[in-house]
């Protein structure tokens, strides 16, 4: 008879564990949905200029952060993506007058996210950006302000997370991102802190 009662009082256990595993609830509660991460770190231009081609400083920085809907048990993610590339700067000495120059991008992008495990991810990004020229010389009458939106712009990422936890998760990401309008492309280096709400 203590046995049945036992037999019994396990099996209850296991359904009523696996249920609530199913529904996303368990040691670790609900589960949540939606992510946002968000994060920076240096970048690199790949240099595509004719003109000041040699007083062009490559090495930037760029911001991340995005929104993403990441359903429970599968491994593709949707989301939303904005951030902030600035992708070169020139200092142009000669010839006169003396001129300086950034080039920046704030993009717009639908994002679709696939784990390959645990640890590694990969994201593909396709939307809009807005680009940002500025020039300011020694004469003031050749200073520009300009931007541009660019229709036709990509992202592709790898991703690897080191920490992850219920709600936080720490990673780094290489980043490619172009942009058509002026065919800019730029590659950076990000650390990422993703928080599940």
């Amino acid at each position: 008879m203590r046995i049945h009662k036992m037999i019994i009082a396990f099996s209850l256990s296991l359904i009523t564990g696996r249920s609530l595993a199913q529904n996303g609830e368990g040691e670790t509660g609900k589960y949540h949905k939606f992510s946002i991460y968000a994060g920076g770190g240096p970048s690199y231009f790949i240099n595509n200029l004719v003109i000041l081609k040699d007083d062009v400083s490559n090495f930037k920085y760029a911001i991340s952060a995005r929104l993403m809907w990441e359903p429970q048990h599968s491994f593709v993610a949707l989301g939303f993506e904005t951030g902030y590339f600035r992708l070169y700067s020139v200092k142009s000495r000669s010839p006169q007058p003396k001129a300086d120059i950034t080039n920046s991008s704030i993009p717009l992008m639908f994002v679709v996210s696939m784990k390959f495990s645990k640890k590694f991810y990969a994201n593909w990004g396709m939307g809009q950006s807005i680009t940002f020229n500025k020039v300011s010389n020694t004469d003031s009458s050749y200073n520009y302000n300009a931007s541009t939106w660019s229709f036709s712009d990509f992202t592709a990422t790898f991703g690897y997370r080191f920490v992850q936890k219920a709600n936080i998760s720490y990673a780094a990401e290489l980043k490619g991102f172009y942009s058509s309008s002026y065919q800019n492309a730029t590659i950076a280096l990000l650390f990422i802190v993703g928080f599940r709400l």
